[in-house]
């Protein structure tokens, strides 16, 4: 019996890979980066940056007859002086097992899940990525991911709902903040993080009904623990139009951090199709913090040109009062990235 039982596992072993073989896909992007700051608290820097990332993912039918999808990504990150850190973003990228039933998707794993992190305003490059994380000098910026802004890359559990008409809405929940989850099968942390549950709600919209109107509406929050005096926490508001070839978006973003200072950005952008290949994108950010004296304020002139597999993004930006200071120098940026996806 025990012979039995293991030649009939095996087989439905065998038979469950071979299915799972032939609906898996392999895909890829390579990001390569240039750029030159100069001013804000210190002379500025010139750097070149990368990215590669491979995507493995399988689908198919369950015995039930819902739909599965599962994958997960491996991401090498130019690290740059944090070397010795880099294999922490290979393993924890794009981690994910769903389960679908029509328009509802079930969903376990880690940075998948759509989130507050996806572009905001249409813009041809990401404001955020492109100049808030940038800290030439030492300078960190007011404008920044707001709240919670590591809960999708918290591994947990959660759902997306298509509403249909271009409108999603989608709940996440993370019992471990900013923990991605590298503790095989749920052993106990080994680190001082990850003690705090979070979640983020959200529902997006692209073309609401065809009328060319595009929106957001996010939510998230960390658990508040011994001492702090708030849940870090967010709220981020967009609303848009798009009909070719004229878009634009306003928005605003609100963090609440755990001692109670908030944080106001708001966005805004314009954006023209020159023709088929190049679009150029003009954005606006003001950013005011209850401690700081001044306002920053960031504008943005932008050009996506596409080569077919290859995008060419080149963004030239000036940073006004960065990180609030009356006294620290502008920040003039340039930035040119080469992208393409196989």
């Amino acid at each position: 019996m025990k012979k039995l039982l293991a030649t009939s596992a095996l087989i439905s072993t065998v038979a469950l890979s071979s299915v799972s073989f032939a609906q898996t896909t392999v895909t890829g992007s390579l990001d390569l980066t240039y750029r030159s700051t100069k001013g804000g608290v210190g002379q500025g820097d010139t750097f070149m940056g990368r990215e590669t990332q491979v995507n493995l993912a399988n689908k198919g039918k369950l015995s039930n007859g819902m739909d599965y999808a599962a994958g997960f990504s491996l991401e090498f990150d130019g690290m740059q002086t944090r070397a010795g850190t880099a294999t922490t973003s290979i393993d924890n990228e794009g981690v994910y097992l769903n389960v679908i039933s029509g328009g509802t998707t079930l969903h376990w794993g880690v940075d998948w899940i759509q989130n507050s992190k996806n572009d905001l305003i249409n813009s041809v490059g990401d404001i955020i990525d492109e100049v808030g994380t940038v800290t030439p000098g030492g300078t960190t910026l007011l404008l920044n991911n707001f709240g919670a802004a590591q809960v999708k890359e918290s591994i947990g559990v959660g759902i997306v709902q298509n509403f249909g008409n271009g409108l999603t809405g989608s709940a996440y929940y993370a019992p471990n903040y900013d923990n991605t989850g590298g503790g095989n099968n749920g052993q106990a942390l080994t680190n001082s993080t990850g003690t705090n549950g979070a979640y983020e709600i959200g529902l997006r919209g692209a073309n609401v009904a065809g009328s060319g109107i595009n929106l957001n509406i996010w939510k998230n929050e960390v658990e508040k623990t011994t001492g702090d005096v708030k849940s870090l926490g967010g709220m981020a508001y967009t609303i848009g139009y798009a009909k070719a070839p004229f878009s634009f978006d306003i928005g605003k973003m609100n963090t609440e951090a755990t001692t109670g200072i908030e944080t106001d950005s708001r966005l805004a952008q314009v954006s023209y199709s020159i023709n088929k290949d190049l679009t150029a994108s003009l954005v606006r950010v003001d950013t005011k913090r209850d401690n700081v004296v001044s306002k920053e304020k960031i504008n943005s002139l932008q050009f996506g040109y596409s080569l077919g597999p290859v995008g060419v993004l080149v963004t030239a930006s000036r940073v006004e009062n960065p990180a609030g200071s009356a006294t620290a120098s502008d920040i003039d940026q340039l930035g040119i990235s080469l992208n393409t996806r196989f």
